[in-house]
């Protein structure tokens, strides 16, 4: 066999390889996320203990569910939750897969202290001047189960823009949050 041949048959033998391990990628990828699915239908249809029972089931079960949205990291679609609308708040359940503290930062300083509560303080200046009632202020609360953050509960968020700058705010900041943690 000449240099030449062999050069030319291991191209192809690494060309096959790679598409293997492409292959091979794809089909993780696709059984981690039949797994998250997984999980989030058996937590759904699994029994729950009133001790366990968080304020965010509660109001699931007041509520009628106006539209569920994902929440998923921009560089490779990881998922890091859920927001579930309904009509007078949302609930952003954080993804099993992602665990972190609400003590990670960019959390507490960002989501909390510049979003979340900048919308509280703009309702509580219309609250004052009399164009918003007082239950109709914003109001959130956050969640934690065993250490971990579990769920984000936003009452009255009143619009959709609201919804989907919460939304964008959540995927920003959960995901610098696990750059944090690596």
């Amino acid at each position: 066999m000449s240099t030449e041949t062999d050069v030319k048959e291991l191209a192809e033998l690494k060309e096959k390889l790679e598409d293997k391990v492409r292959s091979l990628q794809e089909e993780l990828d696709a059984s981690k996320r039949i797994l998250v699915l997984i999980d989030r239908l058996l937590s759904e249809k699994s029994f729950v203990k009133a001790a366990e029972v968080t304020p965010a089931m509660q109001a699931e079960e007041k509520a009628e569910v106006a539209e569920k949205r994902l929440l998923k990291r921009a560089k490779d679609g990881f998922l890091l939750g859920e927001v579930t609308v309904y009509p007078e708040q949302l609930i952003i359940s954080i993804s099993p897969e992602v665990r972190l503290s609400q003590s990670t930062p960019p959390f507490r300083s960002y989501f909390l202290g510049k979003i979340l509560t900048q919308m509280r303080e703009e309702d509580d200046k219309l609250r004052r001047e009399g164009r918003l009632a007082a239950d109709k202020v914003l109001s959130f609360e956050v969640e934690e189960k065993d250490g971990r953050l579990s769920a984000i509960v936003i009452k009255n968020y009143r619009d959709q823009q609201r919804i989907k700058h919460i939304m964008d705010n959540a995927t920003w900041t959960l995901t610098r949050m696990l750059e944090k943690q690596t």
